[in-house]
């Protein structure tokens, strides 16, 4: 699934998991939100957030990346950038 995803797809995809982790609906979330002062998002939330990505695409992140990403369209860059760089297996 993970080579397979558009931007859009994986944009979609990450709103509706950082959604259901908030307790919120799609509509609320925008990709331009920031994840902690306009969502409140907390560390763990964004842990599990990356956890779920990770398991849904198959593609390893950078954590510390992930954690600076204040977006989801930030997020959504660099799980695309992940996915395009060789996987350790």
């Amino acid at each position: 699934m993970g080579g397979e995803l558009t931007r859009a797809q994986l944009v979609e995809l990450l709103r509706d998991l950082l959604a259901d982790i908030l307790e919120l609906e799609p509509e609320q979330v925008a990709v331009d939100d920031d994840l902690v002062d306009e969502l409140d998002a907390d560390s763990l939330q964004r842990l599990e957030l990356m956890t779920e990505v990770e398991h849904r695409t198959g593609v390893r992140l950078d954590f510390r990346a992930w954690r600076e990403a204040r977006t989801l369209a930030e997020l959504a860059e660099l799980a695309l950038q992940a996915r395009s760089e060789p996987q350790p297996r």
